[in-house]
C-alpha cells in the first residue's frame, strides 16, 4: 500500500497553497484534468473567460510575495469601476453610499430611512440588541429605505433565500457599514467609489486568473495528480482509496472538495454527521460567457441587478478591465444567475443577451458572437440556522479523524481567493 504523510483533496487554491507549504511528503490529487479549482480560464476564439469574476485582493503580506514571486508577468493593478443598474440608470457601486443620481423620492426613502434606523424612534428596538438575522441586520444598520430599494431584493435574488432566512456569520468586511456623513454625501454625488474591500484589485498581466494557479503550481516539489479523486474513506484505518484503484495510508487528510460530499465518503462517519451534512444548503450559479463586438460602452468591470425584472443579478466585463482578454474591437461579458440547481442553457444564454441589450452594454443582437453557459454548483452556501451547528457537528468528527477542511468547498463558506491561500497554508502547517 502506497504511504503519505498528507493526503490533499483538490489542487485548487487551497489545496496548492497546502502543498506549497507542507513540511512532510504529499500527494495532491485533483478530479479535475488541470489544476485551479474555479480560478480557472477558458479560451475561445481569442477570447479569455474566467469562471465568472475573479479579482484579487491580498492583506496578508507573504502570500502578496508569494504571488509576486511566482507569476513571471506580473501584476496589473486596477481600480474598481462597478455600479448598479436600477430605475433604467446605473449608478456607482457601494450602492449605500453612491445613491446620487436615483429618482429624487428614491434617495430621500433611502436617507431618510438611514437616518431613521441610527437615530430615530422607529429604530430603537434594533439598535438596544443583537440583530437576529440578516435582514435585522440590514434594517438596524441602514434602513428600511436601504433595505427595500437594494439590499432585499439583491440578496435574495443571489443567495435565494430572503435574507430574514440568513444569519450574520458571513458577513464580516463583505457588507460595508457607512457613516452618516457617507450617506449623505452620497447622495449629492461627493462620496466617490473608493468604499468597501474590493476598491482595488489585482490581475495577472497575461493568460488570464488560470495562469495564477498554474504559476504556483509550477512550484511544487511533487505534481499534482490530475484526473484523479478519492472514492472512500478509511478515517479508523486511515487509507483512502483512488479512482484509479490505488489505496493510500495517509497520517493526515487536508480536503477542499465539497464539505457534504466529503462526510459521504468517509466509512463510518455517524448518523448525526450524515444528518448534518444533509441540512447544508448552497445556490447554483449558471454563469453566461458573452463575446461581443465593442460599442465603446463605459468600462465597468461589473453590476449588480437588483431588480426583479430581470432573471440575472449581475453582470460582469473582465476585458472593461484587462482588455487583452478580448480580441481588438471586441468585448467579453459574464452575466450570473443563481438557483438551486443547473439553469436550462438555453434560457440563460437568450437571457443574458437580452439582459446586455437592455443595459445598453451591447447594442445589437447581431453585434453577440457568441453566449455559452456553464453552472457552479456549492456557489454561494446559505448561511442559514441549521448552517452553524451542522457544519460543527461534521468539521469536529472530521478534526477528530485527522481531517483538516479548506477552502471556500471545504470550509463550506463564502469567501476569497486569499482566503482559499490562508486556509491552504494553515492546513499546512497544522498537519506538520
Amino acid at each position: 500500500m502506497a504511504e503519505t504523510d498528507v493526503l490533499i483533496l483538490g489542487a485548487g487554491l487551497a489545496g496548492i497553497s497546502a502543498a506549497l507549504h507542507a513540511r512532510s511528503p504529499y500527494r495532491l490529487v485533483e478530479k479535475s484534468d488541470r489544476v485551479g479549482g474555479l480560478c480557472k480560464t477558458d479560451v475561445r476564439e481569442g477570447f479569455r473567460f474566467d469562471a465568472t469574476g475573479h479579482w484579487l485582493h491580498l492583506r496578508d503580506p507573504d502570500i502578496r510575495r508569494l504571488a509576486e514571486e511566482v507569476l513571471p508577468g506580473g501584476w496589473l493593478t486596477v481600480q474598481r469601476k462597478a455600479g448598479i443598474w436600477s430605475h433604467r440608470r446605473f449608478t456607482r457601486y457601494p450602492y449605500q453610499v453612491n445613491t446620487h443620481g436615483l429618482p429624487p423620492e428614491v434617495v430621500a426613502e433611502n436617507v431618510l430611512g438611514f437616518i431613521e434606523a441610527q437615530f430615530g424612534e422607529g429604530g430603537r428596538a434594533l439598535r438596544e440588541r443583537e440583530p437576529r438575522d440578516f435582514a435585522e441586520f440590514i434594517l438596524r444598520h441602514l434602513g428600511e429605505g436601504f433595505a427595500r430599494n437594494f439590499m432585499f431584493p439583491y440578496n435574495a435574488k443571489m443567495w435565494t433565500v430572503h435574507p430574514r432566512e440568513m444569519n450574520t456569520e458571513w458577513m464580516g468586511r463583505f457588507v460595508p457599514h457607512p457613516t452618516v456623513q457617507q450617506v449623505v454625501r452620497g447622495a449629492l454625488g461627493l462620496e466617490g467609489d473608493q468604499a468597501g474591500y474590493n476598491a482595488t484589485f489585482i490581475y495577472p498581466r497575461e493568460g488570464g486568473i488560470e495562469s495564477f494557479p498554474r504559476a504556483l503550481a509550477g512550484r511544487l516539489p511533487r505534481p499534482a495528480e490530475c484526473g484523479v479523486c478519492p472514492i472512500a474513506i478509511d478515517p479508523s484505518r486511515k487509507t483512502a482509496r483512488l479512482s484509479t484503484g490505488e489505496e493510500v495510508r495517509w497520517r493526515h487528510i487536508v480536503a477542499t472538495i465539497a464539505l457534504p460530499e466529503l462526510a459521504h465518503l468517509c466509512a463510518g462517519a455517524p448518523a448525526a454527521v450524515l444528518e448534518a451534512a444533509g441540512q447544508l444548503r448552497a445556490t447554483t450559479v449558471t454563469y453566461v460567457n458573452v463575446a461581443a463586438r465593442d460599442l465603446g460602452s463605459a468600462p465597468l468591470h461589473w453590476a449588480y441587478l437588483p431588480e426583479e425584472r430581470y432573471a440575472a443579478y449581475r453582470v460582469g466585463s473582465a476585458s472593461a478591465a484587462v482588455p487583452s482578454l478580448a480580441p481588438a474591437g471586441c468585448r467579453s461579458f459574464y452575466v450570473e444567475f443563481s438557483a438551486a440547481g443547473p439553469l436550462d442553457a438555453a434560457t440563460v444564454e437568450h437571457q443574458a443577451v437580452d439582459t446586455l441589450l437592455d443595459l445598453g452594454l451591447v447594442r445589437a443582437r447581431g453585434d453577440v458572437l457568441f453566449a455559452e453557459a456553464h453552472a457552479i454548483p456549492h456557489a454561494y452556501v446559505i448561511y442559514d440556522d441549521r448552517y452553524g451547528p451542522a457544519k460543527r457537528e461534521i468539521a469536529s468528527w472530521l478534526e477528530s479523524r485527522d481531517i483538516l477542511i479548506a477552502g471556500r468547498y471545504g470550509r463550506w463558506e463564502y469567501s476569497s481567493m486569499e482566503d482559499a491561500l490562508l486556509a491552504g497554508r494553515e492546513c499546512a502547517r497544522r498537519a506538520g
